[in-house]
């Protein structure tokens, strides 16, 4: 650790918060010059790149032949002019694989309720091309490139397949797709349950939002309760979905397949089912791992409910309605827009990206030598800007997760600040800033800070999960271990930095830094415990899995009608988009019930007997380790009486 971090003594819990208020006010007002800006130009220059290419994917894209299959003349079923009608490709000869090539446009799939394949009156209603002049059945022709056969199939999205297993079987290399445009197609074709999935997603934020503003300590038993209900929901449908699947692949020879059946084979070999084994059993494990805990931990959880009454306290949401002091805007009104506003902001975002990618990845031409599903190929110059348009979509979720997260850092001081007037410990006339106040200070001073901070944490999560492992083995082995300065300094990257960066207007690293000292003291002389981390994780597994748990359904009870070729990829879609949009929802309860730590430590008495003196002593509770319905009951009499 830099030994000008460690020698600075306000890294150590102590009374530090009126130096703090008061310095981060003329930081924010001087605009203070910081290595970390350039990473907001870097950004913003990104973004100039990401939208000039948005202007050559829509100049040159056309998002209507994505994933589209191609006959043998090139023509594109159910795009080009004449075709519109004409949306299913048919093979014409699948008694083997050697004639895939040979390919026709049909309105739609034949239907033979009895077996009279020899049967040549009958005929497709096709569209006809150089090669496959006449869909009329002919299966007598000796020479079998010329043999046009009508079979008994299903319609898949844009494919005839043949219920016969031995002709499904030979189709199967004329299947091949890129994986990339396979997965655009399944957005498009699943829009309904992307809507559904999302729409849930929104109603159980904002559900367990006034949650835990009406119930306040009760809150948490019913998220905790849910999550754990969510984990083993998602994990009983994965197994049976995973069970469901993988009797496809043991199919006699001889069967005649079913529309379900053939769907079903089509996306066991498109997607790695596997996954959807190892992660119903992860959820499964999670699942009763949480409900240990919640039994052996019960005083944790009493602890977090009780914090998330100090938060609702420490906001001024009344369990009424939630109405603030009078002459002051509505915090409750003012966070609700930040948090609606961050995930709406996301979600039109990328629904933008979807749009855009549907444009760029259809930038190719046809070539010859190649099947249905792969006669349009991707140019060299379309997977560089799909690349930069992927790392696109990282970059902006996380920028707009971590400009949610400081500027509810920049309300939670402002609050902070305000109790302190009110109680004549900090000498202020200024009024409280509203979060557009704090977005502006934010825009000009810690914008660049969020982004490479967001970076880092991002890039070295699993890095810090591993070390932190490591680091716990060790430490049961050795109690004097001592971490080595290479591992702390991948260890103090989280997003508790964000508070001295907005505090002291520091880069990201050195506020890392320095708050990583300030945990390691803490923890030295305290049992503090950063609870708020452990209310967020919860909170999100509580959404995300109850949300996988309706992809699940609407996958196996749609499986015939909407078209999707890889559910694996589609339900992790689903987690990890739910997961985000709840992170944002679950931080004014977590990132406030941890940063409001931080901050009354930085506002001792010293001697270190009094915590947090400047506000009342109902917000004082949120230091302690554990909470009994008595202490807090005695402590919001007092706190009546400041």
């Amino acid at each position: 650790m830099d030994q000008t971090i460690l020698s600075k003594q306000n890294n150590y819990p102590g009374s530090y918060i009126k130096q703090d208020l008061k310095e981060a006010e003329e930081e924010h007002k001087a605009h203070k010059e910081l290595q970390d800006k350039k990473y907001g130009l870097y950004f913003l220059l990104f973004q100039g790149l990401v939208y000039l290419i948005a202007i050559i994917s829509f100049g040159f894209g056309n998002p209507d032949q994505l994933g589209k299959p191609y006959d043998t003349n090139q023509n594109v079923c159910g795009v080009h002019v004449g075709l519109e009608s004409y949306k299913y490709i048919y093979f014409t000869n699948p008694t083997d694989s050697k004639h895939l090539e040979r390919t026709v446009c049909v309105k739609e799939c034949p239907i033979l309720n009895v077996d009279n394949e020899s049967d040549e009156s009958l005929e497709l209603e096709c569209y006809p091309n150089q090669v496959i002049n006449s869909c009329r059945n002919r299966p007598s022709i000796d020479d079998p490139t010329y043999t046009m056969l009508y079979y008994d199939s299903v319609p898949f999205i844009d494919i005839c397949l043949p219920k016969k297993i031995s002709y499904f079987n030979n189709i199967q290399e004329g299947l091949e797709q890129s994986g990339i445009i396979s997965f655009l197609s399944d957005i498009s074709n699943g829009k309904i349950m992307i809507f559904a999935t999302l729409t849930l997603c929104l109603l159980l934020n904002q559900l367990f939002y006034f949650l835990m503003i009406k119930l306040q300590q009760t809150a948490i038993w019913v998220i905790s309760i849910t999550s754990i209900f969510g984990l083993f929901l998602s994990g009983l449908l994965g197994l049976f979905y995973y069970l469901k699947q993988s009797q496809y692949a043991h199919l006699a020879n001889g069967t005649k397949l079913t529309g379900e059946q053939a769907i079903g084979i089509i996306q066991v070999e498109e997607s790695n089912i596997t996954i959807i084994l190892i992660s119903s059993i992860f959820f499964l494990l999670f699942g009763a791992y949480f409900l240990i805990d919640l039994i052996l931990n019960r005083k944790t959880y009493k602890t977090i409910g009780i914090k998330i009454q100090i938060v609702n306290y420490f906001f001024d949401f009344s369990s009424s309605g939630i109405q603030q002091q009078e002459d002051q805007p509505s915090r409750f009104r003012e966070i609700l827009i930040l948090l609606m506003g961050s995930a709406g902001f996301l979600l039109i975002f990328c629904g933008f990206w979807v749009w855009m990618a549907t444009n760029l990845f259809s930038i190719g031409k046809a070539e010859q030598g190649y099947y249905a599903f792969n006669t349009f190929q991707l140019s060299w110059t379309t997977f560089i800007m799909g690349s930069i348009h992927i790392f696109e979509l990282i970059i902006v979720t996380l920028a707009i997760i971590g400009s949610e997260q400081i500027l509810l850092i920049g309300k939670v001081i402002e609050v902070y600040k305000r109790m302190g007037i009110q109680r004549q410990k900090i000498d202020s006339h200024d009024s409280e800033l509203s979060l557009m106040d704090i977005f502006e200070i934010y825009a000009f001073n810690n914008f660049g800070s969020v982004v490479f901070g967001e970076a880092l944490i991002f890039l070295l999560m699993i890095p810090r999960l591993f070390i932190r492992i490591y680091v716990w083995i060790r430490q049961k082995r050795d109690a004097n271990f001592e971490i080595p300065s290479k591992l702390t300094q991948i260890l103090c990257i989280n997003e508790r930095a964000y508070l001295l960066a907005y505090l002291r207007n520091d880069e990201f690293l050195m506020s890392a830094k320095s708050q990583y000292v300030f945990d390691q003291k803490l923890k030295e002389t305290t049992k503090v415990q950063y609870h708020g981390e452990q209310l967020s994780v919860t909170y999100c597994f509580a959404v995300a899995n109850l949300c996988v748990s309706l992809t699940y359904i609407l996958i196996i009870t749609t499986s015939t009608t909407i078209g999707i070729h890889q559910p694996v990829y589609f339900l992790l879609i689903s987690f990890i988009f739910s997961y985000f949009i709840s992170v944002m929802f679950s931080t004014v309860y977590g990132a406030t019930i941890d940063n409001l730590t931080i901050l009354l430590y930085r506002d001792t008495t010293a001697d270190g007997k009094v915590v947090g003196t400047c506000v009342k002593n109902i917000v004082r509770l949120m230091k302690e380790p554990e909470l009994n319905e008595q202490t807090h009951q005695q402590q919001q009499n007092n706190g009546q009486q400041d």
